[in-house]
């Protein structure tokens, strides 16, 4: 009976103890802690029992996520409603209730700065079910913490990062290629969130474990499974332990993840015992070795980590290292959407940075714009938004004192959000903010802080940044998009940031742009009846004659363009005709300001008869002229809207290749071609050039007298190129190679004649003696070009290597169909042979019209010339010409620049409108033509000074940048995705040939020569009659 009464009694105590426990947890301590934060001048909802604020919590959330809201970066108000709520009603100094625990709101940056830095008073708030997931480093504590940051900090390390990108790389290619197979040629609607989402998985899977990249995969969807599940548990009011049928799946996918995870490091540790080292340089590997050398440094285990908790950290891996970049990347691709100006400026920056090559390491990090608006959306979508903290003890914070058990919460967007530190413009995207730093964009204040701050800051955050550009870069290479009407606006939070209903684009492929002409748009009806085949044809011949260009007329005029009105068929062609034969019927005085009123005389008089904003008629089809240079910056960058003109067919019978194609067609070829223009390529070639400049020198010796002799240099520097171009294109059937340019040629002078004339469609199947001949020599040099191909394919058949420009194209172009196992992603033999004819009409032509404009100019301007010598000489002191001594000669250089400003082979460049389009403040319609003025902005005296139309290589005397103040207003061989690919080419060409020149020979003009640019290519339409002089050596 004793001990019963005795068993009693202790019954009643601990039964007493618990009610009492019980009791302060739900009613006395939070009563306590009110008090205490209300004497602290924090205010808030009065404590109600068990469950505090939470049901008003769970209602206003469950009301702001039923509905999407309209497009507006002012978030907080659907993402933490109740605490919105709290901050109107009662101000920032507030508190509220997550049940029995009170949650202050910190909200000023100071006293957020000094949280964040003190992780050892101010913690984070025990996890729940979320220790299910994942429970490393993130939610450690103490020197448990410490220790597993410093194992894990060598994995993320810059050096190691480098080695991730091409696992990067490889992932963000594969699912552009699932973009590139589901989006059509008009554009398709596409949910990108969830292709965005398996982007980073497979990142993180293969920079992780390496080669076990499948079980990585299987880890990922089994993550995803159970952190669906635990929204759902969390958002419900739950009893913690109850065996609910959620639970025991959780519990299930905790095993399964646990074991995958184990089967992993297992063979791993087995291949690092056996010696074998080929995944080192993943994560998982880094993580081993490091654990391993903390291990053994101190001699004992628990130094290091045990593997339950290398497991833990691998699931975090995933965790974090998904779903925050995935949520950087969709937000970004949604803004850019948005903001279509910035997603141009963003393009233009990776085009400039990369062109259509792979983004690596090095060059990522000159993303500039890029990094700015990643920024921008990492202030306006923080992934990590709402941060909590616990009080342990009673603490100082600033000038409060902190009572135990209170919750602090950190409202991340809060801060994003203030107007008070970012100005009013502060809900709108302008990544512009962050063009001097963020240090400059915060006003020297702490209120930026996406990855946390302080010691534990996310330790992923340079990996989600590299792979953030890389993949955004990549994106802008392949695609541009826009936001679908199906889209709706709809933030919402589970561990991060994300889109609720996915993310609906319109992706187009930038080398495709949809098909829009509303003025041809018939319905195709198949008639028995002849008669309505031929009204069809006869209204589209009228509306191209007549409807369309007077609806185009009153389209310009309406936005404050003039020229002449349209005449019927012709146009402007008739007096561009005769003022052209007038202009070219005699020579000019020698001044460079008269070269574009000769070589395009109705324009220039369009001008000054109408100003700048003024077009002229191309037949039906109107010019307008361009000269603004932000609008040729928006023009040369989007390729796939203004296009080139598809112009008379008789000209592909010169050569069809890169020049003349677009979106896909444009896009592969260049990808192709690219590898025969890359510096380390080029630098091969030298040899070439340097032969083909000696053998011109040489015939030069053998007719100049020693008190000098008169030589026209035109034809000499036509010859000098296109044996350069014949070596270094077909090595050695350089033979073949000059009998195709001599072809070529003959080709160039009967499209001249075809180009002077107004093109009728259809014409050109008429047999006329031009037409027979210019189709005869197009059989004639593919029949030359098709032996040679032929010839080298069988040469690297036997193994015979070749660095000419045909090799490399050949071997480039059998290398893209083996990687995509299909011919169609190559070129055919026609393509190849179309892009051999490319080569000697843009390699000769460009190279000999910038050679001859120089040595005319340095003949004009013999101090100029003097200086130009003395710089070879000092860098050339024997007869060995190199790359790397090419790129030496500064003076030379600006010479050259200075020739292609008033000489610009490219001196007007024609667009043309493929559909309805914004151009600046401009509305064009489809069909109207653009000509960019490239000799108007390189004449420009507003923009180069008094002295722009004189002979000055000083003004390049500290790079083109500063020339053109930074503007796009120098652009000799165009610019964009589509700039000239043959520029390093011709521009070490023109080096090498000019740098032998004046170390061999002095010169200056005869008084024969006369000054006359010809349109074609502004070559000099009567010769360049100099007086040659040999130097003493």
């Amino acid at each position: 009976m004793q001990y019963i009464l005795v068993a009693i009694c202790i019954i009643l105590v601990i039964i007493f103890r618990w009610s009492w426990r019980l009791m302060n947890w739900l009613w006395l301590q939070p009563r306590c802690l009110e008090k205490c934060l209300r004497e602290l001048g924090f205010r808030g909802n009065s404590y109600k029992f068990l469950v505090g604020d939470m049901n008003e919590v769970v209602k206003m959330d469950e009301e702001a996520k039923s509905k999407p809201i309209k497009f507006s970066h002012d978030i907080v108000k659907r993402l933490m409603p109740f605490i919105h709520k709290t901050i109107i009603d009662y101000g920032k100094n507030s508190f509220i209730w997550l049940g029995p625990n009170p949650a202050m709101l910190i909200m000023d940056p100071e006293h957020i700065r000094e949280i964040l830095s003190k992780s050892n008073i101010f913690q984070k708030p025990p996890p729940a079910l979320t220790k299910l997931l994942a429970e490393g480093i993130l939610s450690y504590e103490g020197d448990k913490w410490a220790k597993h940051r410093r194992i894990i900090n060598p994995a993320f390390h810059l050096d190691k990062l480098k080695h991730m990108v091409p696992s990067f790389h490889l992932t963000t290619c594969e699912m552009l290629s699932k973009w590139e197979k589901i989006v059509s040629t008009e554009g398709s609607e596409v949910d990108v969130w969830p292709y965005l989402q398996t982007l980073t998985s497979d990142a993180i899977s293969r920079t992780a474990f390496g080669s076990s990249y499948e079980e990585g995969r299987q880890i990922h969807e089994l993550q995803q499974e159970l952190a669906k599940i635990i929204l759902k548990e969390t958002e419900a009011s739950y009893i913690r332990f109850l065996p609910t049928k959620e639970k025991r799946r959780m519990n299930r996918i905790h095993q399964e993840v646990r074991s995958l995870v184990l089967r992993i490091i297992n063979k791993r540790m087995n291949k690092i015992e056996a010696g074998d080292t080929s995944n080192s340089d993943d994560l998982l590997g880094i993580l081993l070795e490091s654990n391993m050398k903390e291990i053994q440094e101190h001699g004992n285990k628990k130094f290091g980590m045990s593997i339950d908790e290398v497991i833990e950290e691998c699931k975090l891996f995933y965790l974090a290292g998904q779903e925050t970049t995935s949520a950087l990347l969709v937000w970004s691709m949604i803004l850019l959407s948005k903001h279509s100006d910035w997603q141009a400026r963003a393009r233009e920056e990776v085009s400039q940075v990369f062109g259509n090559n792979v983004p690596d390491y090095d060059k990522l990090n000159q993303l500039k714009v890029v990094t700015m608006i990643i920024q921008e959306v990492l202030r306006l979508y923080p992934p990590n938004f709402l941060m909590g903290r616990e009080v342990h003890k009673e603490t100082k914070l600033g000038n409060l004192s902190i009572p135990s058990g209170v919750q602090l919460l950190l409202p991340t967007i809060l801060l994003h959000h203030d107007q008070e530190i970012w100005g009013e413009d502060v809900e709108e995207f302008n990544p512009e903010r962050f063009s001097e730093g963020v240090n400059r964009a915060t006003k020297g204040k702490f209120a930026y802080f996406p990855f946390s701050w302080g010691p534990r800051n996310c330790i992923g955050q340079n990996f989600a940044m590299l792979e953030a550009k890389m993949a955004l870069a990549m994106i802008l290479q392949q695609f541009a998009f826009e936001v679908s009407p199906s889209y709706a606006h709809v933030p919402y939070s589970v561990f991060t940031l994300l889109p609720q209903y996915g993310a609906q684009l319109i992706l187009h492929k930038m080398m495709e742009i949809p098909y829009n002409n509303n003025y041809y748009n018939l319905n195709l009806v198949l008639f028995s009846c002849a008669i309505i085949l031929v009204l069809i044809w006869a209204w589209r011949i009228l509306n191209w004659v007549w409807f369309k260009p007077k609806m185009l007329e009153k389209c310009l005029r309406q936005q404050g363009f003039k020229g002449n009105s349209y005449k019927f068929l012709f146009g402007d062609v008739k007096e561009m005709m005769k003022m052209g034969k007038e202009a070219l019927s005699k020579p000019i005085d020698f001044s460079h300001d008269m070269t574009w009123p000769r070589v395009m005389p109705f324009f220039h008089k369009t001008i000054n008869n109408y100003g700048k904003n003024c077009f002229g008629w191309y037949g039906p089809r109107p010019a307008v002229v361009i000269v603004d240079p932000e609008l040729i910056r928006e023009v040369l960058s989007k390729n796939y809207i203004y296009q080139k003109p598809p112009g008379n067919p008789l000209t592909r019978l010169a050569a069809n290749g890169l020049a003349g194609y677009e979106a896909d067609k444009w896009a592969k070829h260049r990808r192709i071609i690219n590898p025969g223009f890359h510096l380390d390529k080029l630098k091969h070639m030298l040899p070439a050039f340097q032969l083909t400049s000696s053998e011109m020198l040489n015939k030069w010796k053998e007719i100049i007298s020693k008190e000098g002799s008169e030589i026209d240099v035109w034809p000499y520097l036509q010859t000098l190129t296109s044996d350069a171009i014949s070596r270094t294109a077909f090595g050695s059937s350089y033979e073949e190679g000059k009998k195709i340019f001599e072809l070529q040629k003959e080709q160039m002078e009967l499209l001249l004649q075809v180009a002077r004339s107004l093109y009728i469609p259809g014409w050109r199947f008429v047999p006329t003696k031009t037409n027979r001949r210019m189709k005869q020599i197009f059989n004639e040099v593919g029949a030359l070009i098709l032996g040679i191909i032929n010839k080298r394919i069988k040469m690297i058949e036997d193994g015979e290597i070749h660095d000419d420009l045909l090799s490399i194209l050949l071997a480039s172009n059998l290398q893209e169909i083996q990687q995509h196992g299909h011919k169609k992603f190559g070129m055919s033999i026609d393509e190849v042979i179309e892009e051999c004819k490319l080569f000697y009409l843009a390699g000769q032509e460009t190279t000999s019209a910038l050679l001859v404009w120089t040595m005319i100019l340095l003949s004009k301007y013999p101090i100029w010339q003097q200086r130009a010598r003395q710089e070879v000489l000092q860098v050339f002191e024997s007869d060995e010409f190199d790359y790397d001594k090419l790129n030496h000669l500064k003076v030379v250089t600006m010479i050259l620049n200075e020739v292609l400003r008033l000489y610009p082979s490219a001196y007007f460049i024609n667009r043309v409108v493929t559909k309805d389009t914004k151009l600046g403040n401009l509305c064009l319609p489809s069909g109207v033509q653009l000509l960019l003025g490239t000799i108007l902005l390189h004449h420009d005296t507003e923009i180069w000074g008094d002295d722009a139309m004189e002979f000055n290589p000083e003004r390049f005397s500290d790079g083109v940048a500063k020339a053109t103040k930074g503007q796009l207003v120098f652009f000799p061989f165009s610019w964009g995705p589509r700039i000239c690919i043959g520029q390093n080419f011709a521009m070490l060409e023109a080096k090498m040939a000019i740098a032998m020149i004046l170390k061999h020979y002095s010169f200056e003009l005869s008084s024969s020569y006369a000054h006359a640019p010809h349109p074609l290519l502004l070559q000099p339409q009567y010769g360049a009659h100099l007086i040659l002089y040999k130097l003493e050596k």
